[in-house]
């Protein structure tokens, strides 16, 4: 029994764990041409939304 919950623990946090958005070629002419995300900073660089996470935001 410990190790079904052990598993269902391990894959609710698989779960939880925020994954990038799938592209991230979207062309924009300013910020809010490109979709925010919650854990993410949706920044329009060179044309494209480029997504970051709160540490490697460039500006």
């Amino acid at each position: 029994m410990d190790l079904v919950h052990m598993f269902v623990y391990a894959f609710i946090i698989f779960l939880s764990i925020p994954l990038p958005p799938a592209r991230s070629d979207f062309p924009c002419k300013t910020k809010d041409d490109c979709a925010q995300q919650i854990d993410y900073i949706a920044e329009c660089i060179i044309g494209f939304c480029r997504y970051f996470t709160p540490f490697e935001h460039p500006f």
